[in-house]
């Protein structure tokens, strides 16, 4: 009814403006990135006034080619550090984020977000065809897209992930992207990942720790700031939260 739209179109009038598509005279190389590193310079996001903030004073360099895992309870800041590197947070931030040098707080988010790649937890199909899908671009041939789709499994879970091996980007998150699927499966993402993903940069929030046990370094969130960084070894030996997670699931490193 009338008050229901009135609502509806003051809830739409409150939303925070989106940051600009494109910035002019901030616009990146068209081959960037090229390296995929990664660094986060004493970044912080306020939450609420009366709330602490959801990421605290970050300071993380992430090197070209590097598997980062990240574990944290709910809450602790696991989406929010990743989600920060495609813009995707509101909030006036300070410190900067940087890739390969470029600060992305200053260009726009047209240049940013399809430099980088994702693999969701859900992966969303759009009306149309695999091809549509797959390429909504008309970037690639169908020579690349059949290779992905055999490569991927050809199963609508890994639809995100077929995705990401055709557009192959330097940086490449995974968000619980595993979580929804069997082991078998997230076996076989994990030997895809290894394989075809061997050169990029890759950060994964972990649903399992098999998932993360082979990256090169482990980032435990809590309260919105990195309470511990290491390889899983050395995080075990340290007899910390990351310590305390594999003995609760009763997973040997």
């Amino acid at each position: 009814d009338f008050s229901d739209n009135i609502d509806l179109y003051r809830q739409h009038i409150s939303l925070e403006p989106e940051a600009p598509y494109v910035v002019e005279d901030c616009r990146p190389a068209p081959s960037w990135p090229q390296a995929g590193r990664v660094e986060f310079r004493d970044f912080t996001l306020p939450y609420r006034e009366d709330l602490p903030p959801a990421l605290d004073g970050i300071n993380l360099t992430i090197n070209p080619g590097e598997k980062i895992g990240i574990v944290g309870r709910t809450g602790a800041g696991k989406s929010t550090l990743v989600k920060s590197l495609f813009r995707l947070v509101h909030g006036t931030t300070s410190g900067t984020i940087m890739i390969d040098g470029q600060d992305i707080g200053a260009m726009g988010v047209g240049d940013l977000r399809p430099r980088l790649g994702i693999i969701p937890q859900e992966s969303t199909m759009f009306p149309g065809s695999f091809k549509r899908n797959l390429d909504p671009l008309q970037e690639h041939s169908i020579e690349d897209m059949w290779a992905a789709l055999i490569k991927s499994g050809i199963a609508p879970k890994l639809f995100s992930l077929c995705r990401v091996l055709m557009r192959m980007r330097r940086v490449i998150v995974l968000d619980e992207a595993t979580a929804d699927v069997d082991l078998e499966t997230d076996r076989h993402m994990q030997q895809l990942i290894r394989s075809e993903f061997s050169d990029r940069t890759v950060l994964t929030i972990a649903h399992r720790l098999e998932t993360i046990m082979s990256s090169d370094r482990i980032i435990v969130m809590d309260d919105g700031r990195i309470a511990e960084i290491g390889s899983p070894q050395e995080l075990i030996d340290a007899g910390g939260h990351f310590a305390g997670l594999v003995k609760a699931n009763d997973f040997g490193a």
